[in-house]
C-alpha cells in the first residue's frame, strides 16, 4: 500500500526516485543501504509498469523494492520539497526523467544544499555524450568490455542485462556515503554522478594491464583469455558432464593440477614446464593433453578434487545448483521474498559484520547506518573527503589493493605493507615485453597492472615473525581507521594480529577481510581466481551466442573489481559508524556471494520459469533490436538499442526504403520482441 512518506528514526534517510526509465542501478543503491538500517523511501511517478510482468528485470526491481516503503511522487512543488527536505540522500537513475518533473538536477542541488543527490547513468551529467539516450550495452561498448568478449571473427558480446546495472548501483551507493561523510563534516551537500561507462573502463583499465605486460593484444578469444592471460592454463574446456574453467599464474598452482591428475609422463617434459609459452604459444596443444583426464570425471567430481588438493578449478554452474549452495543457505547469503506474486530465494548482503572475529557472532550489518548525524565544526574539502582517514593496505592482487586506491583518490592517506620475500602477486608476473622483446630493469617494479591497481599509495615491508615489525605494525594499527586484506580466512589471526587483538589497541578499527567465500564456512578453503569464482556462481554459464554453448568472459576478470566497489559499501558505512560511535567492526566479506547477487534477474529467472537462462548473446528481455552489429570496415561494431516505440520510428525513419522499416509487425514493443 502507498503511504505518505514520513521519517523515522534517527538513522540515514533516502529518497528514491522511481519513474518510467528507472532501472536497477538506483534500485540495487536504495537496496544496499537499506538492508544496512537506512530508512529508504521510494517516490513513485505513476506509468504504466507492465515491463515488470514475465521480465527478468522487471523481477529484479520488484525484489530490490523489499525494505522500503513507497510513496507517491509529491502532487506539488512545496510536497516535494518537503519530502526531500526531510532526506540525507536523494537516488535517482533516470535523471533527465526526474529533471523534467522537479527541475534541473543543478538547480535541484541549489534548492536543496543540504541533500546527497546520487545519480547514475550510461554516459553521466556532463561530457560529450552526457545528452546521448543511452543503454547499457552502449556502456559496454565504448568502456571496451564488449571488445573483448566473444568468438574472433563474430561480434562482441556483452554481458547479460543487469548485471553490470548492479554494478553502477554499488558505485552509486559508495559514493552517497563519502559525500555524506563530507555533508556530515560541515561542507554540505554533494552531487554524486556515476557513469556506467566510467565504471566499466576502470575495470578494463584494470584487467587489460596484465595483457598489456606480457605484450599480448587483448581482444576475444573464445572460451580462453587472450594469449591466456600470459600463462597456461586460462581455460574453459569440456569434462564428462558440462564445462569447467581451469585457472593457474604460477608454477606452484600447475605443480599442484600437475599432481592432481596423477603426474602424467607428459607432464614431465620440458615443452609442458614453460608456463608462458604454453599459454601464448601452444595452448591447445596443452588442452589436449589434459582434456582425457577431465572427460573422466564429472563437475562434481573436479569440484571436490579441487578444494582437496587446493586447485584453482571451478565448474560452470547452473543457477538452480548455485541457489542450492549449502554454504550460501548456511551462511545466509540467501533471502527468502516474493518476486512476481510468488516465493522466491534472492541474493542477500554479501558480508557479515562482527564486533568480534567469531563463527555465528551477532551481525550488525543491519545497524551500520542506524548512527545519528555526527556534530562537526570543521569542514573538509569536498574534492578529497577522505582526508584524515589512515588504511592499512594488506592486500595483494587486484580486489582488496583496489579498494584501498579508491579511498585514497578521495583523499585517504594509504600504506600498503607487504613482505620483502613474498611480494604482491602482480609484481611477480616477470619481465615488460614490448615489440616481442624484453624490458630491462627490475621486474617486481615494473608490472603495469601493480601500479594501475596500487598508485598513490605509500609502501613498507614488514616481516611479522620479527618483534620489531610487529611492534611497528601495532604502532600503525593504534593510529589508523581501517585495515584491508584478502589473504586466506585466518590468515591474520595464526600471525597473532587478527581483528580481535588489533581491535584491543585500537576499539575503533575496522577491518574489512575480503575471501573468496568468507571467513567461516565449508567453502573456506576455495583456491580462487575471478573466472573460477564468476564460473562457480553460474555468471560464465550465461555468456554466449544464442543457441550455442556458453563461451564465458574470461577477459573480463569481473569478479576483482566487482568485489572492489560492493566491498566499498560496508567500509564506508562502518567508517561513518566508527566515527560517530568510536566503535569499529569486523566485516567478512564474500566476493562470490558479491558476484552472484549481480545475477539477480537471472536468478529469479530460473526460478519462476523452472528452467536455467540459456545464453541470449546481445539481447535484452525488454528491448528490441538490441545488440552488437557490423558495421562498414574491417572488424568494425557498432551497438544498436531501442528501448521504445518512438525510437523505433526514429530508426525506420532513418532506414526509409528498408522492407523491415515499413514492418507494420515492428511497430510496437511485444511486435519486435517477438
Amino acid at each position: 500500500m502507498v503511504q505518505p512518506y514520513a521519517a523515522k528514526g534517527e538513522g540515514i534517510r533516502v529518497v528514491e526516485f522511481v519513474g518510467a526509465e528507472s532501472g536497477i542501478a538506483a534500485a540495487f543503491a536504495g537496496w544496499q543501504l537499506a538492508a544496512m538500517g537506512a530508512d529508504v523511501a521510494r517516490l513513485v511517478v505513476d506509468f504504466d509498469d507492465s515491463r515488470q510482468t514475465g521480465s527478468p528485470i522487471g523481477a529484479a526491481l520488484d525484489v530490490l523494492a523489499d525494505g522500503k516503503s513507497d510513496s507517491p511522487w509529491p502532487a506539488d512543488r512545496a510536497a516535494l520539497d518537503e519530502a526531500l527536505g526531510s532526506a540525507d540522500i536523494l537516488l535517482c537513475d533516470a535523471p533527465a526523467e526526474l529533471a523534467g518533473l522537479a527541475g534541473a538536477i543543478a538547480t535541484l542541488h541549489e534548492m536543496h544544499p543540504d541533500l546527497v543527490i546520487g545519480t547514475a547513468s550510461t554516459f553521466g551529467l556532463s561530457g560529450a555524450y552526457a545528452s546521448f539516450p543511452a543503454q547499457a550495452l552502449d556502456a559496454q561498448a565504448i568502456g571496451a568490455v564488449s571488445w573483448s568478449l566473444g568468438e574472433p571473427g563474430r561480434a562482441p558480446l556483452s554481458m547479460p542485462p543487469g548485471i553490470l546495472e548492479h554494478q553502477s548501483g554499488a558505485m552509486l551507493a559508495a559514493g552517497c556515503l563519502v559525500a555524506l561523510h563530507a555533508r556530515d563534516a560541515g561542507s554540505g551537500g554533494q552531487l554524486v554522478d556515476i557513469a556506467l561507462a566510467d565504471v566499466l573502463a576502470s575495470y578494463v583499465a584494470g584487467g587489460c594491464r596484465y595483457f598489456v605486460h606480457h605484450g599480448l593484444t587483448w581482444e576475444r578469444n573464445g572460451r580462453r583469455a587472450s594469449g591466456s592471460g600470459g600463462a597456461y592454463p586460462f581455460v574453459i574446456l569440456p569434462c564428462k558432464d558440462g564445462l569447467v574453467c581451469i585457472c593457474g599464474r604460477t608454477r606452484d598452482e600447475w605443480n599442484r593440477f600437475v599432481a592432481a591428475m596423477g603426474s602424467p609422463d607428459w607432464a614431465a617434459e620440458p615443452r609442458y614446464q614453460k608456463l608462458r609459452a604454453m599459454g601464448r604459444d601452444y595452448p591447445e596443444e596443452v588442452d589436449a593433453q589434459i582434456m582425457p583426464w577431465l572427460a573422466e570425471h564429472t563437475m562434481a567430481e573436479l569440484e571436490a578434487i579441487a578444494l582437496e588438493n587446493g586447485l584453482i578449478v571451478s565448474p560452470l554452474r547452473e543457477l538452480a545448483d548455485v541457489l542450492d549452495t549449502p554454504h550460501f543457505q548456511d551462511r545466509g547469503f540467501l533471502a527468502e521474498t516474493t518476486g512476481a506474486g510468488r516465493s522466491v530465494r534472492t541474493a542477500a548482503l554479501p558480508f557479515h559484520a562482527m564486533e568480534t572475529r567469531q563463527d555465528r557472532a551477532t551481525d550488525i550489518a543491519a545497524d551500520l547506518l542506524r548512527a545519528p548525524r555526527a556534530d562537526t565544526t570543521a569542514p573538509i574539502d569536498p574534492s578529497a573527503p577522505l582526508a584524515g582517514t589512515r588504511i592499512l593496505d594488506l592486500g595483494w592482487v587486484w580486489s582488496a589493493p583496489w579498494v584501498s586506491t579508491i579511498l585514497g583518490e578521495l583523499g585517504a592517506e594509504i600504506i600498503k605493507v607487504e613482505h620483502a620475500k613474498r611480494p604482491d602477486n602482480l609484481r611477480l608476473a616477470g619481465r615488460i615485453v614490448r615489440d616481442g622483446a624484453f624490458v630491462e630493469g627490475p621486474s617486481t617494479e615494473m608490472s603495469p597492472m601493480y601500479h594501475q591497481v596500487n598508485h598513490g599509495k605509500h609502501g613498507i615491508t614488514l616481516n611479522i615473525k620479527k618483534p620489531e615489525a610487529v611492534a611497528l605494525l601495532k604502532r600503525l594499527v593504534s593510529q589508523s581507521d581501517a585495515i584491508i586484506e584478502n589473504m586466506s580466512p585466518g590468515s591474520l589471526e595464526r600471525s597473532g594480529l587478527g581483528y580481535d587483538a588489533v581491535k584491543a589497541l585500537n576499539p575503533r578499527i575496522v577491518m574489512l577481510a575480503m575471501s573468496a567465500a568468507g571467513q567461516f564456512g565449508e567453502l573456506t578453503k576455495m583456491r580462487a581466481y575471478a573466472p573460477t569464482m564468476s564460473s562457480f556462481v553460474g555468471m560464465e554459464k550465461l555468456i554466449g551466442y544464442p543457441g550455442e554453448d556458453p563461451i564465458g568472459a574470461l577477459n573480463l576478470g569481473l569478479s576483482d573489481p566487482s568485489a572492489t566497489v560492493h566491498a566499498l559499501v560496508p567500509l564506508l558505512a562502518a567508517l561513518r559508524r566508527a566515527r560517530v560511535t568510536g566503535q569499529g567492526c569486523y566485516i567478512d566479506f564474500s566476493q562470490i556471494a558479491a558476484l552472484f547477487g549481480t545475477l539477480r534477474p537471472y536468478i529469479l529467472e530460473s526460478q519462476l520459469t523452472g528452467r536455467q537462462p540459456p545464453p541470449r548473446g546481445n539481447r535484452h528481455p525488454d528491448m528490441a533490436p538490441h545488440g552488437i552489429y557490423p558495421a562498414r570496415g574491417k572488424d568494425t561494431y557498432l551497438t544498436l538499442s531501442v528501448a521504445d516505440d518512438a525510437q523505433w520510428q526514429s530508426l525506420a525513419k532513418l532506414a526509409e526504403g528498408q522492407s523491415w522499416a515499413a514492418d507494420t509487425r515492428f511497430e510496437s514493443a511485444p511486435g519486435r520482441l517477438d
